[in-house]
């Protein structure tokens, strides 16, 4: 029989000295299940890694015949925002209107990982780092030392993708940015300033091996933060 794959949430507790009244109290029920080591993630034809709110690995469950995710890996890989509701007991996807719809052929940078990223000299895992307007992103690229960090970050398309969603924001200073693919042709320039916030720019990468998000005039101590969690490859 073809077992089933279920978007669950993980919630993990410690029953050592918690009564049978006490976790029914709380909606846990104790049970017997498997990590299954054995099961590969393939999102669009792509092999993705689902991984928690620290960037750790985190396996699937399997619990009589159903297979379990982790419904906010997931989120992540499919660039949709997860977040819980704590009064309510509620897992919120989407956000919180419904707005924003769950969409299979988006693919974050940050679960394609170096499968598509070909630059590691701005990228940053650094809780201290990877915030922006009291929201942490988790995995960011972060440009704040141009003497050691050049002015650009490689996305490799290899031909397998439609578009680039990038977001960007100007943490200090006005800066130019630039998409450019192999042959050096420009596909979108935008200037960017602290007070725009966090921006978008959707760029057309059809047909192209590789694009790079260029920094080709900045102000002295200028720093740019681009999350990777929320930027996408759609296919």
């Amino acid at each position: 029989m073809k077992k089933k794959v279920v978007l669950g949430l993980m919630v993990g507790t410690l029953t050592l000295g918690i009564g049978t009244g006490a976790l029914a109290a709380t909606g846990l029920e104790p049970i017997k299940a498997y990590l299954n080591s054995k099961i590969t993630l393939k999102l669009n034809g792509e092999t993705v890694t689902a991984k928690d709110a620290n960037g750790k690995a985190v396996l699937p469950i399997t619990y009589n015949g159903t297979t379990y995710l982790p419904v906010r890996a997931v989120g992540t890989l499919l660039g949709t925002e997860i977040s819980y509701d704590g009064a309510t007991s509620s897992v919120l996807i989407g956000g919180t209107n419904g707005s924003t719809p769950v969409t299979n052929n988006k693919l974050t940078l940050s679960s394609l990982g170096t499968s598509v990223l070909g630059s590691t000299a701005w990228h940053t895992k650094d809780p201290a780092e990877t915030s922006y307007k009291g929201k942490d992103y988790k995995d960011v690229y972060l440009h704040n030392d141009p003497s050691t960090q050049g002015s650009d970050i490689q996305i490799n398309t290899g031909k397998k993708y439609s578009s680039l969603h990038v977001e960007l924001a100007a943490l200090k200073g006005n800066q130019k940015i630039q998409v450019v693919d192999q042959d050096r042709t420009v596909l979108k320039t935008v200037n960017i300033t602290p007070e725009d916030g966090l921006i978008s720019l959707d760029v057309d990468v059809k047909g192209t091996e590789a694009v790079y998000v260029e920094i080709v005039a900045e102000d002295p101590g200028s720093a740019l933060f681009v999350p990777l969690t929320t930027s996408y490859l759609t296919n």
